[in-house]
């Protein structure tokens, strides 16, 4: 910022020795200040979209891992892992999010990171996620978005590490699987396959009146 001030001031210097017009000036002081705030917005914006990386060991979660499961598996405790990760809700991870499980997490390193589906993840849909509850929900889509929307922030590929009766909830609308699943026409599909899931929600929507009874989060 010294060097840009500086270069400023000779700019106006040497403007004044050459006598150029007062107008003049001002249009070239003008276009010197966008272009040193561009390069701060430049560097700002690298700096948003470094890598985030651990400086010990570290694990990749793959679809169906849960937070505890991996501690666990690691001979970890999971609350340790969770405030190590900064995980606000360690009952929800992402498949491709990765887990410091010693050291600790870069500062600044997003705690939950957004992710696309791997190659193991469920087909290429044409549509977004929205675009196939609207689809499907017709009418009833905008409560359906906002149930969606609390449940998992719309990833497919999201698991709720919380066991009930030996189910998991999984997928857009967070289905437990394969308890509640196995009693939709999807059963034969994987709850993270986005339009799979949000059919079989619609399915259990509509057989209990129409209402949000079976989700916690309420439109």
């Amino acid at each position: 910022m010294r060097l840009q001030l500086k270069g400023y001031k000779h700019i106006l210097n040497t403007l004044r020795l050459n006598k150029m017009s007062r107008w003049g000036a001002i249009r070239l002081a003008i276009l010197f200040t966008v272009l040193c705030v561009s390069g701060l917005i430049g560097m700002n914006t690298l700096g948003a979209h470094a890598k985030s990386s651990c400086t010990g060991t570290a694990y990749n979660v793959v679809r169906g891992d849960t937070l505890s499961g991996i501690a666990q598996k690691k001979g970890l405790n999971w609350k340790d892992l969770a405030k190590l990760n900064g995980l606000a809700n360690p009952d929800l991870i992402f498949a491709g999010q990765e887990i410091c499980l010693s050291g600790k997490a870069v500062s600044g390193a997003p705690s939950k990171p957004t992710t696309t589906p791997t190659t193991t993840s469920t087909p290429t849909q044409s549509k977004s996620v929205e675009g196939m509850i609207d689809d499907v929900f017709g009418t009833y889509a905008p409560a359906a978005k906002r149930v969606a929307m609390c449940e998992s922030t719309m990833n497919p590929n999201a698991t709720n590490s919380i066991s009930i009766g030996g189910s998991h909830a999984a997928g857009v609308f967070q289905i437990l699987y394969p308890s509640t699943w196995n009693t939709t026409s999807q059963a034969s599909k994987s709850p993270y396959d986005a339009q799979a899931n949000i059919q079989a929600a619609y399915e259990i929507f509509s057989r209990d009146g129409y209402s949000w009874r079976e989700w916690a989060c309420q439109p």
